[in-house]
């Protein structure tokens, strides 16, 4: 069974397109193979900078042949007073069959009508054939970030095309795309080992690249990168700063890497580590060095495409980084001119959003915000409105304006050089946390509560100006958002009362004329929506939507307690003929008002049932008010899970005696609605059977 090779080459592409192109590439062979009958046993995506390859492994040598019913026009429109009409004779010529093959097929649906059919056979092509006429459109399918068009065509790609080789384990498969042929010609690296050359077959690509200097599998060639910085690091004295963006970005800029390493005046260590390694990271893709103390050393290291020539590599590098850590310098040292604090009055003049207001009004409600929470957490008001008055005045510094990804942490270190309270200048940096799924989320109380009203006011507002997530369109990132404050809660150092929380956002928004009450609604289902995407891959969708049901938008934590005691409760022998029966009753009762009459009960299931939740109602009662969700639910399992079965089982509920029928309808609408105030019950579905 053969292999196929499928190699683009390319001028050099960023990393960013290098990434895209493989996963669009690998996305679009699956797709093609599968669509052309051509099944293989596995695809690999290989790249680097100047190509993009796809190894389709175990390829049939032909497709199998196919043998199917195809439908054609209603059978009263290809028969007509007993012969074939032109309709027939198009869908038999279409398919190439006679007219004799045409049948009539009873759709299996009695209300629609019944169709002209026939059997097609189709004799499977060889692979090889196949292959010449998918693999253009597979070409064509690889997608970037930009594409860019060159020479005289309308043809647009991540980058102009080369050369290119696609072969079936060692025979050529012709085909063409942007103008280029395919054959068995590619490139060595371009400076080691330029010149063109063959490769004799699909299994020995990589080799035979290796042996003139590219590494073309993306984890070989990063493990190398990985090993050779963490021995240059040692060689210097000290140990790599772990950076996994670095790592990712740079073991796809080059083919071969090599590491050559740098130094900078020992004077630029008096700026903030986050800025050196902000300019060496973020500018020049330098990886920092720390030496035995924890501390940066005037080093960095470089990952280069070739050994030529390290010292005049090195001294260019110098070079540009002294350059612009002259530049960082000069801009922390005119930003300490200035207090953080006289930065304030500025932010009033910068726009958040048209319809919001300046950050400025940003800073007052997130102010606003913050201190109605402080409550809660018994928080330092005049901390709470210190951080938050100082939270974005970085905004408004030479360095952040250079460097944005230091906001926060530029923050800090401008109010602890202006003697702020150490709480407070922390808060600064953290009220950013989480930048996103990988980031930490804040470790102390203020920057959280600071992070929480910062994120539901740019919720609330941009729900209440009609700027809430579209389809994939989040330009505003409240997904990213609400997940932010779901993950402080449930991670960091304090509680959210997001119905609460939400109410005190929309109260700081007054000034804007829109529907409260409507945005209240809107905002707080779009945070259990997140709930619901964040936990139903590990719960399952059915006891996510039984907690979502139950919980009334009060304390994040809550929701997860509910949500870890149902899951515990559900390996519980109880677990299943308890939702089946709760469902039962909720649906029965789903009407029902009033009290229960005793004098109406009648003796056996009915009293017994009605006894044992009066004697349970109590307890449940207060395990639920107290959080306690696990003694509830076994309250409930213990104490009226019998009764209730029993209940069922002897007692028929809606009977004529209008009187008995509510009475009975009440006593159900009261358990279901002590249990729902749990969990929803009538939610769950069966577990399943391992």
């Amino acid at each position: 069974m053969p292999d196929l090779l499928l190699e683009l080459g390319l001028e050099e592409l960023p990393a960013s397109f290098v990434r895209s192109g493989l996963e669009s590439l690998g996305t679009a062979a699956k797709e093609l193979l599968a669509a052309h009958r051509l099944d293989c046993v596995s695809i690999e995506t290989l790249g680097t900078p100047r190509r993009l390859t796809i190894v389709a492994h175990a390829l049939p040598d032909a497709q199998p042949d196919r043998e199917e019913v195809v439908a054609g026009p209603p059978w009263n429109v290809a028969f007509k007073d007993g012969a074939w009409t032109k309709a027939a004779e198009g869908f038999a010529k279409k398919n190439g069959v006679s007219m004799d093959a045409l049948f009539e097929r009873t759709n299996e649906d009695p209300k629609k009508p019944s169709t002209v059919a026939a059997k097609v056979f189709e004799q499977g092509r060889a692979t090889a054939e196949v292959l010449a006429e998918l693999l253009p459109e597979l070409c064509r399918r690889a997608s970037f970030p930009k594409s860019m068009r060159w020479g005289a065509g309308d043809f647009a790609f991540g980058r102009p095309v080369q050369w290119l080789v696609a072969l079936l384990d060692d025979v050529v498969v012709p085909f063409e795309f942007a103008g280029i042929a395919s054959g068995r010609t590619t490139r060595g690296h371009r400076f080691l080992a330029p010149a063109s050359f063959e490769v004799p077959s699909a299994a020995a690509y990589e080799d035979a690249l290796e042996g003139r200097h590219v590494i073309v599998r993306i984890e070989r060639r990063r493990a190398l990168m990985e090993q050779a910085i963490s021995l240059a690091a040692g060689a210097l004295g000290g140990t790599l700063v772990p950076d996994e963006f670095l790592l990712s970005e740079c073991s796809m800029l080059v083919e071969k890497p090599f590491v050559v390493p740098g130094s900078f005046e020992p004077r630029f260590l008096e700026l903030p580590e986050a800025v050196i390694v902000s300019v060496m990271r973020d500018h020049q893709r330098y990886f920092a060095v720390k030496g035995p103390d924890g501390k940066l050393l005037p080093r960095y290291l470089n990952v280069v495409g070739t050994a030529n020539d390290p010292e005049r590599i090195a001294k260019g590098n110098d070079r540009v980084l002294r350059a612009r850590l002259a530049d960082a310098r000069f801009f922390v040292n005119e930003d300490r001119k200035q207090k953080l604090v006289d930065r304030r009055p500025k932010l009033d003049a910068v726009t958040f959003q048209h319809k919001l207001g300046s950050i400025g009004a940003k800073v007052e409600r997130i102010e606003r915000i913050a201190r109605h929470l402080a409550t809660v957490q018994q928080l330092d008001a005049s901390l709470v409105g210190r951080a938050a008055q100082l939270a974005k005045c970085d905004l408004e510094s030479l360095i952040v304006f250079e460097f944005p990804e230091l906001q926060g942490q530029m923050g800090r270190f401008y109010a602890e050089k202006d003697g702020e309270d150490p709480a407070v200048c922390l808060a600064i940096e953290e009220h950013w946390r989480p930048a996103g799924a990988s980031d930490a989320v804040p470790t102390q109380a203020l920057g959280a509560l600071l992070a929480v009203a910062d994120r539901l006011d740019t919720l609330v507002g941009c729900f209440a100006i009609g700027q809430a997530p579209k389809g994939n369109a989040d330009p505003f990132g409240l997904r990213r958002a609400a997940l932010g404050v779901i993950r402080i809660a449930l991670e960091g150092p304090i509680d959210v009362p997001i119905a609460e929380a939400v109410d005190t956002a929309i109260a700081a928004l007054a000034h804007l004329d829109f529907d409260a009450a409507a945005v209240r609604r809107e905002v707080l289902a779009f945070v259990s929506a997140r709930l619901d995407a964040q936990f139903r891959g590990e719960y399952g969708a059915d006891l996510v939507d039984a907690v979502l049901g139950a919980w009334n938008h009060g304390s994040l934590r809550d929701f997860r307690a509910r949500l870890e005691a149902l899951a515990g409760f559900r390996s519980a022998a109880e677990y299943e003929p308890l939702a089946v029966a709760f469902k039962r009753a909720f649906n029965i009762a789903a009407q029902a008002t009033g009290d229960v009459d005793a004098s109406l009960l009648e003796a056996g299931a009915e009293k017994d049932l009605a006894d044992a939740f009066a004697k349970a109602r109590a307890d449940i009662d207060a395990h639920t008010a107290k959080g306690e969700y696990a003694a509830a639910l076994a309250r409930v399992a213990t104490d009226l899970k019998a009764p209730i079965d029993r209940f069922f089982d002897d007692v028929f509920v809606m009977v004529d005696d209008e009187r008995v029928r509510g009475n009975r309808l009440a006593l159900l609408g009261q358990i279901a609605g002590t249990v729902s105030r749990i969990v929803h019950f009538h939610k769950l579905q069966p577990a399943e059977k391992s």
